[in-house]
């Protein structure tokens, strides 16, 4: 990925964390500012977010980032894709639970509604010829190698958990090589369909695969 390319899609992203957090303390919701902070780690460029218990991320990935995948020959263009998270802070958690919400949510029927439901007046434009599933064309992903959990140290001790693994749940969504340049050429359209089609759509199905005891645990901890 040429360095130009990546500092257009990372603002992109960037823009797509401060539409995430806008939603939650703009009209309609109100939550408090202080209440729904930024966050900032090293391996993002983009901020994370925290609402109601959870810290979500998003960022750029390439197929030599992915663990267990030998760097492909240079003479071939390597995958480009977007990564989306949360902190995991249950030990009940059930990865194929969500795996099984995550599908779901991702039914042709449903994902038009999550989508009309989220889209701005830009996102309306965008979509007037082809409709909500427009925003589905640019990317691709394989439930079965795509969806992981994985633990990562920390500096310091997790407010929620008190410990310093934190476990992560991440979603690849990769880019389809042939709307590449578009994306790059329009970043408001490259925001507009991460916002809506990768991260709204797994935010959703995660808190739908939690318990009613694991969200209220979750949100006694972070209260404190």
């Amino acid at each position: 990925m040429d360095e130009q390319t990546l500092a257009t899609l990372n603002e992109a992203l960037a823009e797509v964390m401060n539409r995430f957090r806008n939603f939650f303390i703009g009209p309609g919701v109100n939550m408090r500012e202080e209440n729904v902070p930024f966050r900032h780690r090293d391996d993002f460029h983009a901020p994370l977010v925290t609402v109601m218990g959870h810290t979500y991320g998003v960022r750029l990935i390439t197929e030599s980032d992915v663990e267990g995948k030998k760097k492909k020959k240079k003479s071939k263009k390597e995958k480009i894709g977007v990564e989306v998270s949360v902190n995991v802070y249950s030990n009940e958690f059930q990865i194929e639970r969500f795996k099984k919400r995550l599908k779901d949510e991702y039914n042709p029927q449903k994902i038009e509604k999550t989508i009309v439901n989220f889209m701005s007046p830009r996102d309306e434009i965008y979509a007037k010829d082809k409709g909500p599933l427009f925003f589905s064309e640019f990317f691709t992903y394989d439930l079965d190698n795509d969806l992981i959990i994985f633990q990562k140290k920390k500096k310091t001790a997790s407010k929620i958990t008190g410990m310093l693994i934190d476990t992560i749940l991440a979603m690849r969504y990769w880019i389809r090589p042939e709307h590449l340049d578009t994306l790059t050429q329009d970043p408001k359209l490259f925001s507009s369909a991460v916002y809506l089609y990768c991260l709204r759509i797994f935010t959703i199905a995660y808190r739908k695969s939690l318990t009613l005891q694991e969200r209220r645990l979750i949100m006694q901890r972070s209260s404190r």
